[in-house]
């Protein structure tokens, strides 16, 4: 035996209770009226020091879940604990506190009323259908009040009974085990007396002859039975949800699947804003994993709680990197490569896995085959009895006894599958109803708090929060009956103080004052709460901008993040490439025929471009609405139909499903279901417009004309190239650049370069330091032209020849025609770069013209298809004029190999020397805008301006 000094008697005040550690064990030492107590000082149910509990009556109240223990005996009084909590031996030397952690405290003898003899049992079998937590917390109850008979456990799952919290918190962070999470052990069960069935199902009750008969064909007779079946997580029911990587959370095994799914992935879609969904998001933050919400209400949890407490809720995870998206109603999941593509109607998400929390539908099919009275859960009394004799229910496939506004509801609650379970044991047992049925309690662990709810809240119910702090660790909210004041509920945010006088507070008769408190009435309308803390708690763009930080000096400086990251590039194909944008996707030329098409890009995702018979230019996901092939293999070509290779599924040139080869079956069987409509399961079409010649497609429905979306200026300057003549098809080039797309947007932003990189552009005039010159930002920052009037290079001043390495004094050409420059435009620029965002480039140096088409295909890699053209009218010389000057350009040119090059210099450097910063200052006097020097970077930050909102950064 060793004693050893644990604190002084007189830091420890009568009543209280303090922390110490005692050669390394944490321990809690508690003072009763001058007698101490030593006991070890975390919960046996969760990692919760005593210390910060509550004592009253001999009790430590853990400050976490509630659960009391004996201080005296360390017994574990109520639920959720299970395990007696370790004592020591204590001692006062002086004023010296002596603890032996080798010595168990002294118990206190056996009282009266602990000896006092069970009740006798009313029933002699029991039999218990559904082995999860209500059913371990009925036996308990069952034995605790003299249940002698014997216990048959049924339970289609091949675990022990085990509480399902844990689930979504440490079995997603890979911290929990099974073990830790079980409720009735195989020790429990053997001392208990119960005979277990698991593994196996209750296919049929026979109310009459009292038994139910198991899948095998056992039958098992009772006198008592308890249906605590509980439910199944609700499926996702679109198409697509069948897809691996789709993901509900249930059971074990659910846990352990979205474990390893969160293992591996850099973003994940959680489907459903409820309490499981916003764990599932809370463990995928904490595994550094990026997650976006998608709720299909106006305000998370709007069934469940008044709006501003959604609204908390939803703050807490938006502040912690969560996306929230309301109103976002899922469609379809569909497969692109090794990602999900969750189909909303405003856009397509691309994730990883897709976790689904979207509620649960109860167990009550067994109940309702019985006989038993069910509207929506078994309806049960206090004491979980049906409406047929000798059965019970009890847990999540059971109604509430007491109705929450106006109407019987399930609670799927921890507590409430403990307190139903117990009391519906207790009433098989034939004891009395245990003390009155305690108020609805409940909590949840997200980011890092510990959120506990006590009382019936309502979705109508008035909410006012206590102070300044919001969806932080200490905010209160109380909730008020709307029509009598009286108080409903308390939610405390790591505030266990708030639940514990709530529990008083719930009983008193009077409507709350709120008049006396420091509570604030919260609106129910967000659009009304307009203090600067919460329009910035409120901004969607949150979940990113704590993901990605920017540099604190701004416009100036952009982290390599933005060109090497994956799930920034994710989200411009989600934002940008199918958000609000037109995307080029071919000149009319190219399909002038009915039944003419090509194959095209927006952004990554692969489309045909097809002409109707009616003359109309439709654009479609080059996709298979059946098993996702890409059914149009040829680049471009001329047909009646498109017809998928793989199982021949065939559709008209608008995207329609045409024909499904034995979509009847054969001979009466197979095929599709009988409801099947080919009308519901075309391509996915896009929006479509075209001007002058050039065809725009949009994912987005309600976009506005491409003039508006141009603006005035760069119109002028895109009517210039595209001047009414119509287009003639010249040729193509495609290759493959190993950077960032946005890099080519930039180097055509970027005179400073031209004048600096390109020998043949400085040494031969066409842009040059010294010619008048123009880089146009249209006022979104999102489109640019970058123009020169061409000169002999004679102007070029020494001072400027000095500073351009590039420049070739008395560099001449074989071939004099090549720079003949024919003034065929209505333009003061003989050379303009226009950059359409987000995928297209016109470029007519001098008299050569043509689009470039990026095709991202990842953040380090782009594809640049180039389509040469002319006009119709154009002379045979003329032709030859601009195939010559072609030679400027293609990934061989005189300029094109020179900006590729650079391109791939800066990728790599970003990806060798990675988490910098790129330098763009020049021109400062201009922050963002339209310049009229070579000079200038205030296009580029114009055009991160316009990024930077689009992405929500």
């Amino acid at each position: 035996m060793a004693w050893q000094r644990a604190a002084s008697l007189s830091s420890i005040k009568d009543g209280a209770v303090i922390g110490v550690d005692v050669g390394g064990t944490p321990v809690a030492l508690f003072n009763l009226g001058g007698t101490v107590f030593a006991t070890h000082n975390v919960c046996t149910h969760a990692l919760a020091l005593l210390s910060e509990g509550w004592i009253e009556d001999g009790k430590i109240e853990c400050p976490l879940h509630q659960g009391q223990f004996d201080i005296r005996t360390g017994k574990a009084l109520c639920a959720p604990l299970t395990e007696d909590l370790r004592t020591y031996a204590a001692k006062v030397d002086g004023d010296d506190i002596l603890v032996d952690l080798d010595q168990p405290g002294a118990r206190p003898p056996v009282s009266a009323a602990e000896k006092k003899t069970a009740a006798p049992a009313a029933a002699t079998t029991a039999v218990i259908v559904g082995a999860g937590q209500t059913a371990a917390a009925a036996i308990r109850a069952m034995r605790a009040a003299g249940f002698n008979g014997a216990i048959d456990l049924v339970g289609d799952e091949v675990h022990l009974p085990y509480e399902r919290p844990p689930l979504s918190k440490d079995m997603l962070f890979g911290t929990g085990d099974l073990a830790a999470c079980t409720r009735l052990s195989e020790a429990d069960a053997e001392a208990l007396g119960v005979r277990l069935h698991l593994g196996q199902q209750v296919v049929a009750i026979d109310a009459a002859q009292k038994q139910v008969e198991l899948g095998s064909g056992t039958r098992l007779p009772y006198d008592a039975l308890l249906i605590a079946t509980g439910g199944r997580a609700r499926r996702l029911g679109v198409p697509g949800a069948d897809r691996a990587g789709v993901l509900h959370l249930r059971t074990v095994e659910d846990a352990d699947a979205i474990e390893r799914a969160l293992a591996s992935a850099s973003h994940v879609a959680v489907v459903g804003g409820g309490f499981i969904g916003l764990e599932l998001a809370s463990a995928a933050i904490k595994r550094g994993v990026a997650v976006t919400v998608l709720e299909r209400e106006p305000e998370i949890m709007s069934r469940l709680l008044p709006a501003p407490l959604g609204r908390a809720f939803r703050r807490l995870a938006e502040s912690h990197g969560v996306e929230v998206r309301r109103n976002a109603e899922v469609r379809e999941i569909t497969q692109r490569g090794g990602k999900l593509g969750v189909v909303t109607e405003r856009d397509t998400l691309e994730v990883d896995a897709v976790l689904v929390g979207i509620g649960l539908e109860p167990h009550v099919e067994l109940a309702a085959s019985a006989g038993l009275k069910v509207a929506g859960g078994i309806d049960v009394d206090a004491e979980g009895r049906t409406s047929v004799a000798g059965i019970w229910a009890a847990g999540d496939c059971a109604l509430h006894h007491i109705p929450n506004g106006g109407r019987r509801v399930r609670l799927e609650s921890w507590h409430n599958a403990e307190e139903q379970g117990a009391a519906a044991g207790r009433s098989i047992a034939g004891a009395a109803p245990g003390s009155a049925a305690k108020k609805p309690w409940f909590w949840t662990d997200q980011f890092g708090l510990n959120i506990q709810m006590i009382g019936s809240i309502g979705a109508r119910d008035i909410v006012a929060r206590e102070g300044d702090i919001e969806a932080a660790a200490g905010a209160v909210y109380r909730t008020l009956d709307r029509d009598t004041g009286k108080l409903t509920g308390v939610v405390a945010f790591s505030a266990p103080d708030a639940i514990r006088q709530a529990r008083t507070d719930l009983q008193a008769a009077t409507p709350f004052d709120l008049d006396a408190s420091t509570a604030v009435v919260l609106a129910d309308d967000e659009a009304d709460e307009t203090s600067p803390e919460a329009a910035m708690t409120a901004h969607p763009s949150l979940a990113l901008t704590k993901r990605y930080l920017w540099p604190e000096e701004g416009l100036t400086r952009i982290p390599d993040w933005v060109y090497t990251d994956q799930t920034i590039y994710e989200r411009e194909v989600e934002k940008i490439f199918h958000g609000r944008t037109w995307n080029f996707v071919a000149l009319e030329c190219e399909v002038p025929n009915p039944g003419d098409f090509i194959r095209s890009n927006v952004g990554p995702t692969p489309v045909v471009v097809a002409r109707d018979k009616d003359g109309a230019i439709n654009v479609f996901e080059n996709r298979c609405a059946h098993r996702a092939a890409e059914f149009c293999r040829d680049l471009s070509g001329n047909a009646k139909e498109f017809v998928c290779p793989y199982h021949q599924w065939s559709y008209d040139l608008k995207g329609n499903l045409a024909g499904v080869p034995f979509r009847r079956g054969v001979n009466g069987k197979g095929g599709m279901p009988a409801d099947f409509k080919n009308a519901d399961h075309g391509l996915r079409k896009l929006n479509v417009t075209t001007h002058r010649g050039v065809v725009f497609a949009s994912y987005c429905n309600d976009m506005e004309s491409f003039p508006d979306y141009l603006g005035p200026e760069v119109l002028r300057e895109f009517e210039a190239t595209f001047d009414g003549r119509k287009p003639v098809l010249l040729g193509y080039y495609r290759h493959t650049l190993p950077g960032n797309w946005k890099l080519y947007h930039e180097n055509l932003k970027d005179p400073y370069h031209a004048t600096l990189l390109h020998t043949f552009l400085v040494t031969f005039g066409l842009l040059v330091a010294g010619n008048r010159s123009l880089m146009l930002a249209d006022p979104t920052g999102r489109h640019g032209v970058m123009a020169s009037a061409k000169s002999d290079g004679k102007a070029v001043s020494g001072d400027a020849k000095k500073e351009m390495r590039a420049y070739r004094e008395g560099m001449t050409l074989e071939e004099p025609r090549f720079m003949d420059f024919i003034d065929e435009f209505d333009s003061p620029w003989s050379v303009t770069m226009a950059t359409i965002w987000p995928n297209l480039i016109i470029q007519r140096e001098m008299n050569t013209l043509g689009v470039r088409h990026i095709v991202p295909t990842g953040p380090n890699e782009f594809i640049m298809k180039w389509t040469m053209f002319g006009f119709e009218g154009d002379t045979e010389e003329m032709t030859r004029h601009r195939l010559r000057q072609g030679n400027l350009m293609g990934p061989a040119g005189f300029l094109g190999l020179e900006d590729n090059e650079a391109i791939k210099f800066v990728q790599d450097g970003m990806l060798n020397v990675p988490n910098g910063e790129h330098l763009v200052k020049l021109d400062p006097d201009i922050e963002t805008g339209t310049a009229d020097s070579l000079i200038s970077e205030a296009a580029i930050r114009a055009m991160y301006k316009h990024w930077r909102q689009e992405m929500g950064l």
